[in-house]
């Protein structure tokens, strides 16, 4: 098993928690019965969606690991194509920069690998045949 570390980009992090700020600014300034239960469920769900993201090889197995989303499997074996991508699309991906789409059996799914290098060397010895756009 090999883990792969996720990069976590500021700009992410930034913006949901941005939002987690402005709801407090809010509910201080205007108190509402039952604001600070939906604001802490907010940061909650928010939290386990970003820092639940895991990314791992087990054997010839990409798993990647959604959060509250579940798993998403890949055999290594079927990937076509690494590609690095400026895809914007909601995905396992807590950067903007540093996105690596995975094209897989008519599929696709967008990540952020913290080392795309690492990444890339490991998917390449269990299926030397992945295309690499860098």
């Amino acid at each position: 098993m090999k883990i792969i570390p996720v990069k976590f980009g500021w700009e992410i992090l930034l913006l949901v928690y941005g939002i987690f700020f402005w709801m407090i600014y809010l509910n201080f300034s205007e108190p509402k019965a039952g604001s600070s239960i939906l604001i802490s469920l907010y940061f909650i769900f928010v939290t386990v969606c970003i820092f639940g993201i895991r990314y791992r090889i087990d054997d010839q197995t990409l798993k990647i690991r959604n959060g509250f989303f579940g798993t998403t499997k890949i055999d290594i074996n079927k990937i076509e194509r690494l590609e690095k991508t400026w895809n914007a699309i909601s995905s396992p991906a807590p950067s903007v920069f540093g996105r690596v789409e995975i094209y897989f059996e008519n599929n696709s799914i967008v990540i952020s690998p913290k080392n795309f290098d690492e990444f890339k060397t490991e998917l390449l010895k269990v299926n030397p045949n992945i295309v690499i756009k860098e």
